[in-house]
């Protein structure tokens, strides 16, 4: 079986999509389009979906794209690479909001998935961390199984064919197995890399974290995700961490987005103007986070917004 399907939109499938969700409206009163940006790219389109409680939010998100079933079909495995690294609370905005990973696990269900299962490599204690961040809960009362990457023999090494610093990697086996694998990240201010976006969320999917600070952080997050593209990146933008970041407790914003892209790159890019640059005040842009201009370089999706076909949406 082909676990790494081909997931491109093409024009037509894209215009039928959005043209469903510009619809909705009318037929449920739910979703309103507020404006659209670019149209140049083919390939590399982005959602941005506001105003909505997290269920809402999702559904406005995912309809432009071609909706869930876009991506899961019936009877597949679905990975999701979540956010809960830290022992927080999650008005803290350090890890997921728990009712837009309910949203997700209940859709990937209602789209046909035989399986889901939520996974995060913790940085504090994992028990702590799926208690106090309350998703270990969410995910299980939403029919989802939820695992820490804490044994070793969890993990695969593969080759990184074509990683610049890391010639191999340990990798969460069930990651590698998927049918669909699901990059669900929050973003957050970072000390050592500026921002944690989506790429860098697939740091928690590696075995040795701490060799990848060492042998240089933002090349290796671009090569690390090189090894299992994700087949979509739901980007949780509801609340982020501004300061303190990524374990925080720092000071938070309600941004009120959820973001939705099968371009990882695209998707950081337009998360970075969330943040403002510490020393010129003004918001980031994507290629002063290396690590997202090292993915672009590495061809992993458009850096320049200019070139994807992004859509907003109100979802509600």
């Amino acid at each position: 079986m082909d676990k790494f399907p081909n997931k491109k939109l093409t024009r037509r499938q894209f215009i039928k999509g959005a043209t469903a969700a510009a619809a909705l409206p009318l037929l449920a009163d739910k979703f309103s389009f507020y404006g659209s940006l670019a149209h140049a790219a083919e390939e590399s389109e982005l959602v941005i979906a506001k105003n909505g409680s997290a269920s809402q939010l999702l559904q406005a998100a995912m309809a432009p794209l071609g909706g869930m079933g876009r991506f899961v079909k019936k009877g597949q495995r679905v990975v999701i690479k979540a956010n809960i690294a830290w022992a927080r609370t999650p008005d803290q905005a350090c890890t997921n909001n728990p009712d837009l990973m309910t949203a997700l696990i209940k859709m990937c269900y209602e789209t046909g998935a035989k399986r889901v299962a939520v996974w995060d490599h913790t940085c504090d204690n994992y028990q702590f961390c799926f208690s106090r961040s309350g998703l270990k809960e969410t995910a299980q009362k939403a029919g989802a199984d939820i695992f820490s990457g804490h044994g070793r023999n969890s993990y695969k090494q593969v080759e990184v064919q074509k990683g610049k610093k890391l010639r191999t990697v340990e990798i969460l086996r069930d990651v590698l197995e998927s049918d669909v694998f699901i990059n669900f990240p929050i973003p957050k201010q970072h000390f050592a890399t500026e921002l944690t976006l989506g790429m860098k969320n697939l740091i928690g999917i590696t075995w040795d974290m701490e060799q990848l600070h060492k042998i240089g952080l933002h090349q290796c997050i671009a090569d690390v995700n090189t090894v299992r593209k994700p087949d979509l990146v739901l980007m949780d933008a509801i609340r982020i961490l501004t300061t303190n970041g990524p374990k925080g407790p720092g000071k938070t914003e309600d941004i009120g987005e959820v973001i939705a892209s099968a371009d990882i790159v695209a998707a950081d890019a337009y998360a970075a103007s969330f943040f403002k640059h510490p020393k010129t005040g003004r918001p980031f842009r994507p290629e002063e986070i290396q690590f997202v201009k090292n993915a672009y370089e590495l061809g992993l999706g458009e850096i320049n917004l200019s070139k994807v076909r992004v859509k907003k949406v109100t979802a509600a």
